[in-house]
């Protein structure tokens, strides 16, 4: 009875663990300045003109647009996957002249490996 029992167990939380969605990854996001005034805030399909440093958790820094190729802000429209997930997520409800930091979980960045 006691394995029947523990069989039965077993099939349903592999059924419950297996039918539900993991949450979604989050990306931190922190406002290091704000405009005064914000006469609109980015959207989805919006062209978006940034500067932007990357770096690892332990305080490498792996890119910058300031100091790497041409020193020229990067061109991009907001969330058709021209970036990584966690920009798509992260910079929209920005207004122009708004500074952010993002803390993007791998999920949402390169992948566990760093591979894309």
């Amino acid at each position: 009875m006691f394995l029947v029992c523990l069989s039965w167990f077993c099939t349903s939380l592999l059924v419950f663990v297996s039918g539900g969605k993991l949450p979604e990854a989050e990306v931190k996001i922190t406002v290091l300045h704000k405009p005064f005034l914000c006469h609109r805030k980015s959207k989805y399909g919006d062209i978006l003109l940034v500067h932007h440093e990357g770096y690892l958790q332990n305080g490498t820094k792996f890119h910058s647009s300031y100091s790497q190729g041409d020193k020229q802000p990067v061109w991009f429209t907001l969330g058709i996957k021209e970036v990584i997930k966690g920009w798509d997520k992260g910079l929209q409800g920005m207004c122009a002249g708004e500074k952010r930091r993002l803390v993007v979980p791998p999920a949402l960045a390169y992948g566990k490996e760093g591979k894309g």
